[in-house]
This record gives C-alpha cells, sequence and structure tokens, in this order.
C-alpha cells in the first residue's frame, strides 16, 4: 500500500465534492445532461485560477 500526500488527498476529495455539487446544480439550472460535467470543469478551472492568481477577492461575496 503506497503513501499518499494528505494534502493531495484533501484537494482530491475538495475537488470530488466541488464537482458533484456543481453538477447538481447545473442540472437544476437547466443545463443538459452531455453538457454538465463540462460546466462542472469549466467553474472548477475558474474557481482554480483565481485562487491561484489571487485575484478574486470581490468576485464571490458569501
Amino acid at each position: 500500500m503506497s503513501q499518499t500526500n494528505p494534502a493531495l488527498a484533501k484537494a482530491d476529495v475538495g475537488n470530488t465534492f466541488l464537482r458533484h455539487a456543481l453538477t447538481i446544480w447545473a442540472r437544476e439550472q437547466g443545463v443538459a445532461e452531455p453538457n454538465l460535467s463540462d460546466v462542472a470543469r469549466d467553474v472548477l478551472t475558474f474557481a482554480q485560477s483565481v485562487v491561484r492568481d489571487n485575484s478574486g477577492e470581490q468576485v464571490l461575496s458569501a
């Protein structure tokens, strides 16, 4: 059994959870089934770029 990096394991769990939540949200917004995974991927890519670039302080105001 190989050792995994705890930070990477947490990131993988987070990505899986977010992808699932985004898929549900997109479905509720009327996105066609064949496009659900693309929408989830695009939103995750955008979110990761905002975090990486530290340019989104005001993007989300929840």
